[in-house]
């Protein structure tokens, strides 16, 4: 490892520990110093500071940083963030950074078609904006996980009725219409 690699990796975990503490100020400055310096590997910190500052400066600063995030490798992590129960309150705000950023979450549709399933009507919502904000093609391996999905969603749930399965059942057209230009 080089020197300036070795320089970087404290830097940034000196901003993590500045982000653990409890002063709102320096919270701030640590998530705008990460906008800069900041790898894939402070999403996970950024998002545990993120489910317990709602409402906060601190919340903007890191939507800001997640919605301009550029790095190929920040999906994987809000993926796996999607999964993870710690952060079901904070579900939507992941979602919304999802297209916000512009960043290609194809292979990531999954996740997200299962957070729309699991969560509420706004959850849908944005998996339906985040679908149909992605210009470029999906395979057919990354349709057919999600489409599964969708269909066992909407099977389980047969007397359901309401915007929330409105939306599960516009998700699933919107796949299906893609897959069938395949």
């Amino acid at each position: 490892m080089s020197t300036q690699e070795t320089l970087e990796q404290k830097k940034i975990k000196d901003l993590l520990s500045e982000l653990a503490s409890k002063d709102e100020k320096r919270q701030v400055k640590a998530v705008q110093a990460l906008k800069v310096c900041g790898n894939e590997t402070v999403i996970e910190p950024l998002l545990v500071v993120l489910a317990s500052q709602r409402g906060t400066p601190v919340e903007k600063e890191i939507m800001d940083l997640l919605n301009a995030a550029k790095s190929t490798k920040v999906p994987a992590e809000i993926a796996r963030a999607l999964r993870d129960n710690r952060f079901l309150e904070i579900r939507q705000l992941l979602l919304s950074s999802i297209w916000n950023s512009g960043l290609d979450y194809r292979p990531y549709i999954t996740e997200i078609v299962t957070a729309a399933t699991e969560g509420e009507m706004l959850h849908a919502l944005e998996c339906i904006t985040i679908i149909e904000n992605i210009e470029d093609e999906f395979s057919e391996d990354q349709l057919f996980e999600p489409l599964i999905v969708l269909t066992n969603y909407i099977s389980s749930n047969k007397s359901e009725q309401g915007p929330k399965m409105d939306m599960i059942k516009e998700i699933t057209q919107e796949l299906q219409n893609r897959n069938n230009l395949l």
